[in-house]
């Protein structure tokens, strides 16, 4: 009898480490709210680019909050902190991000604080920036414009939008005063 109850108990003690060790491993595994329920564009970075090789093709928007390389080709959207389009890459769509770096083939608007097109790029759409590089060579052909400016014209509009015809006649003269 003596020795049963000491296997009896070797094994409720056994069985209730077992059950701690699975509810501890279930506290570990999930994760926080926070790291699930917060979209992409603001979670951190890894520092690493996240990379559309020049076999992959992509039919879609892309959203990231850290670097993208695209070496591909790419139907749609990108936004972005970097954007670079290396040689031999194809992008049909708008671009938007901190940094843009273009030497491959971009058809549609890019939007950038700063922009560097190579001479081995083909960009053709308008280039909204504050810096912008282009270097001898590359073939560019589009409408370029300062960002401020497209800032303004475009809290313009929106206060005509929710002004009405009242805020028209406001928007038009703040207008004006962009351009001087």
């Amino acid at each position: 009898m003596f020795s049963r109850g000491e296997k009896s108990g070797e094994a409720k003690v056994d069985q209730s480490k077992a059950e701690q060790s699975k509810t501890d491993q279930a506290k570990t595994e999930q994760p926080s709210t926070a790291q699930t329920a917060a979209p992409a564009a603001q979670r951190p970075s890894s520092g690493k680019p996240s990379v559309i090789n020049a076999d992959l093709r992509v039919i879609g928007d892309l959203e990231s909050a850290g670097d993208i390389q695209v070496d591909g080709v790419v139907e749609g959207d990108i936004r972005s902190r970097t954007v670079t389009v290396s040689p031999g890459a194809n992008i049909k769509g708008s671009i938007q991000a901190d940094t843009i770096n273009i030497s491959g083939t971009v058809n549609g608007q890019v939007e950038a604080p700063t922009i560097n097109i190579s001479k081995t790029a083909h960009m053709t759409g308008d280039v909204i920036h504050q810096i912008l590089s282009i270097e001898a060579g590359a073939n560019f052909g589009g409408n370029c414009r300062r960002l401020e400016s497209v800032k303004a014209a475009r809290a313009v509009q929106s206060a005509a939008q929710k002004g009405g015809v009242q805020g028209a006649g406001e928007a038009a003269t703040a207008n004006k005063a962009a351009r001087a």
